[in-house]
């Protein structure tokens, strides 16, 4: 029956709208990268204790502040660490959706379980399904939680004690007709989509007989006054709350004034609440500095007033808050309000404008703020924000050779921006430091945009032959990545390619990580894809060390660029390894076998592409994207920083190779849609009428395809468009001339 106290400001995000956390505090619509996550650390013992490996931009703030505490000298430990209770982005045991799951987290089954016993004792209705939130313009809030259910069924059980003989009553029965009232408001009638609203309704407690005990008057004001917070009847709930604090025989008689106050903020963030990036009304502030005002007054005693501080504190003034939460987080020795405390201020950064956090004035918050300013640079302003943060850590923070700073630093940094201070103290920092692998890897990485990949692979080897053994999964991953561009030959490629997945479902345990099967990371693919020309990708197809999942991808790779490029020599010698397998379309690679070189063997080729979808020329754009015949798949941002985005060009590779390659990559980017590729030479050949029914196939899988196709990013409309023609074209061929065939009546309509 007591109303929530909301002891931190994770609860009481919770008024807030169910959805996903801020971008770089978490996401969950992404690709996460099985070789090493870009948002949390695996094994978070060893991690908070110091062994950070590589810290991500892209890693949650949570991970930020751990690795800021163990780079300060003040790591956590397994103790600390156990009791934030790490989960995902959040400091807390689970997130608003499990919150809403679960009714054992918020307290619906508790209240549920209770009134069941009491309601087939007094002959009550069931209720099917106790809600708990309401919706605003903005989403949707918990407005009834958990501890108000599970102190409703706990004082339910105390009232039933009072009856007669210590045992439940018709004054216990009218209790729970009045709680049932009471929770009644927790949630919003429902109304069909696109209807108005119906008018709010306020359940009541029913009135109450003359006769009553004076303990159920007590409580029957309380639930009156808890129907109408709960109803958004603000004001009149503030009234009769202050009226109870006056009632010193009332059991709610120390609620009383601290919830007026609450009744305060409610109305705040719920009537006041800003809108569309404008200002808040000014009433917002109005309301809550008077609900401040009440909350100081009786916060010396009572506890509870004090909690309920900091979270106007963070409404009034949250950048102000998030200043005193850093400055407490950082130099506080860790006690048990860290969690909360820290779990505050990670909810307040999650609104806070990036730029902001980076030229904060306390280092904790400033550093998180460079370290994620480089998380996702995909556009100018991201590209903007990269050079404000290297300007801002050179000004302000960069006052001598520390390496808490040099890492943000370096992670930014792009080849060539470095000075020669900046890389001298990099090179100076111990391998003790915590930051010390964080250090040697941007330092590496740097050195292969410098162009000098020698002199990164010596020091590759040096710190896989010194820390190799102590290395995380994802730090030992990350240099492969940077050893598959430095390595100088097609084996040693081959072999820093194969990494071992990332555990992060074992984050928690102790111990050495599980072996697992190596696996080739997504750089591979693109380096493959885009930095191999085709005479080298049918060398690495005969490799030993291929991995037999790599080969028919590869073999298909190779056979369809080879029908591009009008390679016939390259698709002879694959015909049968693609034909194994297609039973329906086999007699197909045999034509291509048996045409006559050139124009023939070229027209075989596209009877082949527009009968088998599958076989793509599969290249990387510049932008890291792996493109199909025009047609640009959603790409991992994430995963492409992470691991380097496009990577270098390997070293094995001569500058023929690279030249053929680039000469390849740019045919290749120039394609247009598979239909429109191969429409030209088969609405030639069929208009010929041939005796063959492989015309009036090809013509109906032709305007087939032109509907499965991706658009291509023009504004044009779809029937304007070039496949749009090609399908008109194919389909009036077919009706006219191969009317009779069974394709023609497969074929309903074009495009």
């Amino acid at each position: 029956m007591r109303l929530p106290h909301q002891t931190t400001l994770l609860a009481a995000a919770m008024l807030c709208a169910f959805s996903t956390p801020a971008f770089s505090s978490g996401d969950d619509s992404v690709y996460v990268n099985p070789f090493a996550s870009q948002f949390q650390p695996a094994r978070l013992t060893d991690y908070a204790g110091g062994n950070l490996g590589v810290v991500q931009a892209s890693y949650w703030r949570l991970y930020q502040f751990m690795a800021y505490k163990a780079a300060s000298g003040k790591p956590l430990t397994a103790q600390q660490v156990a009791a934030l209770t790490p989960n995902e982005w959040r400091v807390g045991p689970g997130a608003a959706n499990d919150y809403a799951r679960n009714p054992d987290r918020n307290g619906t089954g508790s209240w549920s379980s209770k009134r069941q016993q009491y309601a087939k004792l007094f002959n009550v209705a069931e209720i099917e399904e106790i809600g708990f939130m309401r919706s605003m313009d903005f989403g949707g809030y918990v407005n009834c939680h958990a501890d108000a259910f599970q102190q409703a069924a706990t004082t339910l059980d105390a009232r039933a004690r009072l009856g007669a003989g210590g045992k439940p009553d018709a004054w216990t029965r009218q209790w729970l007709l009045a709680q049932d009232a009471v929770f009644a408001n927790c949630e919003e009638a429902q109304h069909a989509y696109g209807k108005p609203k119906p008018p709010p309704v306020v359940h009541l407690p029913p009135p109450l007989p003359k006769n009553a005990p004076d303990w159920l008057r007590f409580d029957h004001a309380y639930q009156s006054a808890a129907a109408n917070f709960y109803a958004r009847k603000h004001d009149i709930a503030r009234t009769q709350f202050q009226a109870i604090a006056l009632q010193p025989k009332s059991p709610w008689h120390t609620l009383g004034n601290y919830l007026a106050a609450r009744s305060l903020i409610r109305k705040a963030a719920l009537e006041f609440a800003p809108r569309d990036d404008q200002p808040a009304p000014p009433q917002r502030a109005a309301l809550l500095a008077q609900a401040r005002q009440e909350l100081v007054a009786m916060s010396a005693t009572y506890a509870p007033a004090k909690r309920m501080i900091a979270l106007v504190d963070a409404r009034i003034n949250p950048d102000e808050r998030i200043a005193t939460l850093a400055r407490m987080l950082d130099k506080d020795a860790f006690n048990a309000d860290t969690p909360a405390l820290l779990s505050d201020y990670l909810v307040l950064l999650d609104d806070q404008d990036r730029r902001k956090t980076m030229q904060a004035k306390e280092p904790l918050t400033a550093w998180i703020g460079h370290m994620q300013a480089g998380d996702a640079i995909t556009t100018d302003s991201g590209e903007a924000r990269r050079k404000l943060a290297i300007q801002t850590i050179r000004k302000s923070w960069l006052k001598q050779a520390d390496a808490l700073w040099l890492a943000p630093l370096l992670s930014l940094a792009k080849g060539g921006e470095l000075n020669e201070l900046e890389k001298k103290a990099a090179a100076a920092v111990a391998p003790a430091h915590p930051l010390y692998m964080m250090v040697q890897y941007h330092l590496t990485r740097l050195v292969i945009a410098e162009k000098e990949a020698e002199r990164a692979d010596k020091n590759i080897d040096r710190l896989f032959a010194a820390h190799g053994k102590t290395m995380s999964v994802a730090t030992t991953n990350r240099f492969l990545a940077l050893k598959a561009v430095t390595t100088t030959t097609l084996d040693g490629f081959l072999k820093a390619s194969l990494r071992r997945p990332e555990d992060i479902g074992n984050a928690d345990a102790t111990g050495p990580e599980p072996a697992a099967p190596a696996q080739t990371a997504e750089d591979f693919e693109r380096i493959v894809l885009r930095r191999l020309p085709l005479a080298e990708l049918k060398t690495l197809l005969k490799h030993p060390k291929l991995p037999a999942e790599w080969r028919p991808k590869l073999q298909e790779t190779i056979f369809t660029r080879a029908l591009i490029f009008n390679d016939e020599a390259s698709a002879l010698e694959l015909l049968d390894a693609i034909a194994k397998g297609r039973k329906s379309t086999a007699h197909l690679y045999a034509r291509y076998r048996a045409a006559a070189p050139g124009e023939a063997r070229k027209l075989a080729g596209h009877v082949i592409l527009v009968n088998t979808p599958e076989l793509e020329p599969a290249v990387v754009s510049s932008e890291g994207l792996i493109r199909y015949w025009g047609c640009a798949t959603p790409s991992d941002k994430f995963a492409l920083q992470d691991m380097g985005a496009v990577p270098s060009a390997p070293r094995f590779l001569g500058q023929e190779q690279l030249a053929q390659a680039d000469k390849e990559h740019a045919l290749m980017m120039a394609l247009p849609l598979r239909t429109e590729f191969v429409a030209p030479s088969l609405l030639a050949w069929a208009g010929t009428k041939p005796a063959d029914d492989e015309a009036p196939k090809a013509l109906h899988f032709l305007v087939a395809a032109t509907r499965m196709e991706c658009t291509t990013g023009t504004s044009m409309p779809e029937k304007e468009q070039m496949r749009a023609r090609y399908s008109r074209a194919a389909y009036d061929l077919l009706k006219k001339e191969y009317r009779d065939s069974k394709w023609a009546k497969a074929t309903k309509y074009f495009y």
